[in-house]
């Protein structure tokens, strides 16, 4: 059995060498500029942090994902269900092909864990 390598980040530092780009799949203005440093994981996963000012967009992540909110105000409007209202201090997990909308409300920061990127081309 061989040991897994443990991963530790300081979110600051992640940000600090992100690249801020507007987000894939904009729906109206503003358009949300989103700011993000993953490092890859165990297997297929990856883990990371999250910043992203306000506006909508489709949700462009198919796999399973876990997130803490640092800190801000968002909507996750799925296709299938009831609006979901996360703000810092709050985690939320997203099943495997969560499909919907997101709206920023306030600027937000979050911690992330992608799980199995092997299906990131279905």
């Amino acid at each position: 059995m061989t040991a897994e390598a443990i991963s530790v980040f300081r979110p600051h530092e992640l940000f600090a060498v992100a690249a801020t780009a507007p987000v894939p799949e904009p729906l109206g203005e503003p358009v949300s500029q989103v700011r993000s440093a993953a490092i890859d994981g165990a297997g297929t996963s990856r883990h990371g942090v999250w910043r992203c000012s306000p506006g909508r967009w489709r949700r462009q992540v198919v796999q399973a994902e876990f997130c803490y909110f640092l800190s801000g105000e968002a909507i996750f409007r799925p296709d299938r269900g009831d609006p979901v209202h996360i703000s810092g201090g709050e985690a939320a997990y997203f099943p495997p092909e969560s499909r919907g909308t997101w709206e920023i409300l306030r600027e937000s920061e979050k911690i992330f864990i992608v799980f199995d990127e092997a299906v990131a081309g279905r």
